[in-house]
């Protein structure tokens, strides 16, 4: 008998009898050695791998990102095969095309890693192709395919944020606060509502002015009945004080706000509360840009008003009420100078900047909004009571509330916002939250989600909570 490696002509002793129990060890071994290229046998490990598999072709196991999926535009591409690869027969491309760095293979071969050399393109979808050998030179086949889309970058801004954060401008505003002092003298009811410092300190002072200082401010704007963004629009315009110099198309309201400067002792009223607004200041300088910028990436707006952004808090407004003027070169933002409790009133900066880049959202859906329209039926009075005239405009101010919300507050915080919000008659600000979760898995822009987002209204589910709520 010749064994396997034995040179031909080489003379063996004859075979001899083999007892039982050496032959029950041969079989077992032989068993073994049959079973060779298993990774283990019930409860034994270590059997060596490979053998008998030179012929068979490589397959992918395992892709990242994953197969139809979203993924930061600066992660890498990974491919895990079933077996052990040749870096040489590697070739990985992309459509659109990348320009991909150098391959790093795992110590076994199996799984191979290439990085682009510069972030994908948020919001586009890529397909990656592959071919690759195993070390037999067996050929993957066919070319192995997926599809995925770039998202903002991790570890660093997103397009948005960096557009925002390098023209963000952040300063106080003396010309506001007695734009604002002199509406608080006029409605002194108003002053009187939000007891926050230092807000309540400086409405105890304006309410104890004498009526010959507030009739003349009182009837200005009575007589000039307008939204307050409209009167801040105007007041930006004015020159600093005392005077407030008129534009070249006077308005009146220099004049009128230089006499009430003058005699409401405005200037000793803002040199009292420096200090609070320096604070804020500072506060806003350090968290504005970025969270104006994560709004402008959240909402994924495709353009951004040119010029500059000013912020200009307002020691007297109320935490949450903020406003926004349109100026040819810059967009001014008018927060309250701090939030309930204290910090940056992200609700009163975030709302007005929402609007705006959501506005496109006004007039979509019309359909979806015939088909809810018995919802506001039901929440018209109560709507109606806190300012809101339209279905069209609950709708859109629910969109904003339940966005603003989802990235100014946490999650305690975030419920007790929404019920408010809803008690004021955004009826949709609960189910917009909860949408919200289903567009973040998206790439599409929130104005063009928001016809889904309102399609996907149940309305007898949301008719039955507003009775349910009415009756709390």
């Amino acid at each position: 008998m010749e064994l396997n490696g034995s040179p031909r002509g080489v003379r063996h002793r004859r075979r001899l009898p083999v007892p039982r129990a050496a032959a029950a060890l041969l079989s077992a071994s032989l068993l073994a050695l049959a079973l060779t290229g298993c990774g283990s046998i019930g409860n034994l490990t270590g059997l060596p791998t490979g053998v008998g598999q030179e012929n068979v072709p490589p397959a992918v196991v395992a892709v990242a990102p994953a197969a139809d999926g979203v993924a930061p535009s600066d992660t890498p591409l990974t491919v895990t095969f079933n077996k052990a690869m040749s870096p040489d027969g590697l070739e990985i491309r992309t459509e659109p095309a990348v320009v991909l760095g150098a391959a790093q293979w795992s110590d076994d071969g199996r799984t191979v890693t290439v990085r682009p050399a510069s972030p994908l393109t948020a919001g586009v979808r890529y397909t990656a192709r592959v071919r690759a050998r195993d070390r037999q030179g067996n050929l993957l086949a066919p070319d192995y395919l997926w599809g995925f889309t770039a998202a903002a970058p991790t570890g660093v801004e997103g397009e948005g944020r960096l557009r925002v954060a390098e023209r963000t401008d952040v300063a106080a505003e003396v010309r506001l606060f007695t734009l604002f002092a002199a509406l608080e003298a006029a409605a002194p009811e108003a002053c009187g509502r939000d007891p926050e410092p230092p807000r309540a300190a400086v409405c105890a002072k304006l309410t104890a002015l004498p009526e010959r200082t507030v009739e003349p401010v009182r009837r200005f704007f009575a007589e000039r009945a307008a939204q307050p963004d409209r009167h801040i629009g105007a007041a930006l315009q004015l020159g600093p004080p005392p005077e407030f110099r008129e534009p070249t198309t006077p308005t009146g309201m220099g004049s009128v706000l230089a006499r009430f400067y003058s005699s409401a002792g405005v200037a000793e009223l803002w040199k009292a509360n420096d200090q609070s607004v320096a604070r804020a200041i500072d506060a806003y300088r350090a968290e504005a840009p970025a969270l104006l910028g994560r709004a402008a990436d959240y909402v994924r707006t495709r353009t951004l008003p040119g010029g500059r952004f000013m912020v200009a808090p307002n020691l007297l407004g109320p935490a949450g009420q903020g406003y926004l003027v349109r100026e040819p070169n810059r967009t001014v933002l008018v927060p309250s100078l701090q939030g309930r409790g204290g910090g940056t009133d992200r609700l009163g900066l975030l709302r007005p900047f929402l609007r705006l880049l959501l506005d496109q959202a006004r007039t979509a859906a019309i359909d979806q909004l015939q088909r809810t329209q018995p919802l506001f039926t039901q929440a018209r009075e109560v709507a109606a009571r806190n300012g809101y005239r339209s279905w069209q405009e609950v709708a859109f101010e629910s969109l904003v509330e339940a966005t603003a919300i989802r990235l100014a507050l946490s999650g305690t915080e975030a419920s007790p916002a929404l019920r408010a919000a809803y008690a004021r008659g955004l009826v949709l600000s609960d189910h917009f939250a909860a949408q919200l979760a289903d567009y973040e898995k998206t790439t599409v822009p929130l104005v063009d989600f928001y016809q889904r987002m309102l399609t996907a209204v149940d309305l007898d589910v949301e008719l039955r909570r507003w009775a349910e709520r009415k009756q709390e």
